[in-house]
């Protein structure tokens, strides 16, 4: 369990310290190959978070008006497991090459897994006020939607952090995988809408 916690530690550390624009932020990740294939290990590290946030949204959502038919099922809340972890290093890929980027691949997807895991739990801990009757559905919806804002200055900022880019190609980078991951969700919710 050592080396699960001290995972989490320097991933969660390495974030706040990126976000907080500390200097020595890259200390607390690894990028070797090694590093990399670790990082994914949030995979795992994330998914208590994940499955809180499910079970927190499902029952707030019960609780609304009409909202027995908007809650998550088993399958649906896998599909959007395997997305968040499966969707960012193609895209990544792609951008990196597009770019014609030498380096930064690598650390790109080890921060971002670790800002995911970060972000997991912030969202789960909103999901949790709510359903814990601490925040009310208008406080939930505030709470959400600074979330957002947020999520995207977290991608702009491992963007910039990790590929080295000015911040307005950065900020394009960062927004690309967040475009299409939208775009999929809005797909798979218009088809299963009818």
């Amino acid at each position: 369990m050592g080396g699960m916690a001290a995972d989490i530690q320097a991933g969660a550390r390495g974030i706040w310290a990126m976000l907080a624009f500390k200097p020595d932020w890259r200390k607390h990740f690894d990028v070797s190959v090694d590093g990399f294939a670790r990082s994914f290990l949030t995979v795992i590290y994330a998914l208590p978070a994940f499955i809180l946030l499910m079970l927190s949204a499902n029952h707030v959502l019960a609780e609304l008006p009409g909202g027995a038919e908007a809650r998550i099922s088993l399958l649906d809340a896998i599909g959007q497991y395997a997305r968040i972890w499966l969707l960012f290093p193609v895209i990544a890929f792609v951008i990196v090459k597009v770019l014609g980027l030498k380096t930064g691949f690598s650390a790109w997807i080890v921060v971002h897994n670790w800002a995911v895991f970060v972000l997991l739990h912030v969202q789960a801990l909103f999901w949790l006020l709510a359903a814990a009757g601490i925040a009310n559905a208008e406080v939930l919806g505030v709470l959400l939607a600074l979330y957002q804002v947020a999520r995207l200055g977290v991608h702009w900022r491992v963007a910039a952090g990790t590929l080295g880019l000015h911040w307005g190609l950065a900020a394009g980078a960062a927004c690309i995988p967040l475009v299409i991951d939208a775009l999929i969700v809005y797909g798979l919710s218009s088809s299963a809408g009818g």
